[in-house]
């Protein structure tokens, strides 16, 4: 296993990265996650400087992909303030850019699961529903096509009590299982979670070390990586991005590459999270199952603590 963590070395800016030389007939997409929009610290014009950003770019993206956490937090929340942040995201989105945009479901997207009596169970939006609507999404496990790529955008986010795991359940296994037969063996695979199913930077997250053991919690990664590792085995999965982590690791595991991408909001609009600045991921990708990735910054200010 290789293993890289950190955003030293991995960064560029949007200027830096438009004057970088890159091979001809490939596609370029963004991969924009943990946006966590919100009225508050100008979260709404955060997510809007980086959106603008992209403008930047040359080539420009030919699509976005929000790798989840849209808003603050829907988790815990009443339906008011959830509909108070979905509402600005989607404004903020529908105003900043015209680009094909393929969302993931994060767990701070996701209506009442932490706070039952905050958001009653039979409320309208309750749980995924909210989060489908406002992002278009009739299922939150899909796959489309583009570069001679299969992408396929899975759902981290199973429910544990009033709590969450990174698993993906018996029926979303099946799912998979069926993409990656109809793909086949030979064709590029790209597949975008929130959670990630491997990283470097879990351990570095918290107070992860106690005693003798490292602690990671599969709330932080895939509860079930060994299984999903093992299922792509045979397949051509050059690539695998998340998020959730709001750090930025590279990881390369029998020949497929795990990339968490940092976070758009870095530490939730109050600056960077351990070091690691806001930004997003531009992924440059070619048909014989090659690319390259490179953290963007955007040049994001954060207000303050005491601006409330």
């Amino acid at each position: 296993m290789t293993l890289a963590a950190g955003a030293a070395g991995l960064m560029s800016d949007p200027v830096a990265l438009a004057s970088t030389p890159r091979k001809p007939g490939g596609l370029r997409f963004a991969h924009l996650t943990d946006m966590h929009v919100q009225p508050e610290r100008r979260g709404g014009e955060g997510y809007a400087a980086a959106l603008r950003s992209l403008e930047k770019l040359d080539p420009k993206p030919a699509f976005i992909v929000t790798g989840g956490d849209h808003v603050m937090d829907a988790f815990e929340q009443t339906p008011a303030r959830c509909k108070q942040q979905w509402d600005l995201y989607q404004q903020v989105l529908r105003d900043n850019t015209g680009l094909p945009v393929y969302p993931v479901m994060g767990n701070h997207d996701i209506c009442g699961w932490g706070a039952p009596e905050k958001f009653p169970i039979d409320g309208d939006g309750y749980g995924k529903r909210m989060a489908m609507d406002r992002l278009g999404l009739k299922s939150v496990w899909y796959g489309f096509d583009a570069g001679g790529w299969r992408f396929i955008l899975l759902d981290s986010v199973a429910r544990r009590s009033k709590s969450y795991l990174g698993d993906l359940t018996e029926e979303q296994t099946a799912w998979l299982k069926s993409e990656l037969e109809r793909a086949g063996r030979d064709r590029p695979i790209c597949i975008i979670s929130h959670l990630p199913v491997l990283s470097v930077c879990v351990y570095f997250d918290g107070e992860r070390l106690r005693d003798t053991f490292w602690h990671v919690p599969d709330a932080w990664m895939h509860r079930d990586a060994v299984q999903i590792t093992q299922l792509i085995e045979p397949y051509h999965v050059p690539l695998l991005l998340s998020g959730h982590i709001h750090l930025v690791d590279r990881c390369e595991y029998r020949g497929k590459t795990y990339i968490c991408d940092g976070s758009v909001c870095g530490n939730w609009w109050k600056g960077a999270y351990h070091d690691c600045p806001e930004g997003y991921g531009v992924i440059d990708v070619w048909p014989d199952g090659t690319f390259e990735h490179q953290y963007v910054t955007f040049g994001w200010k954060a207000e303050p603590e005491s601006s409330g």
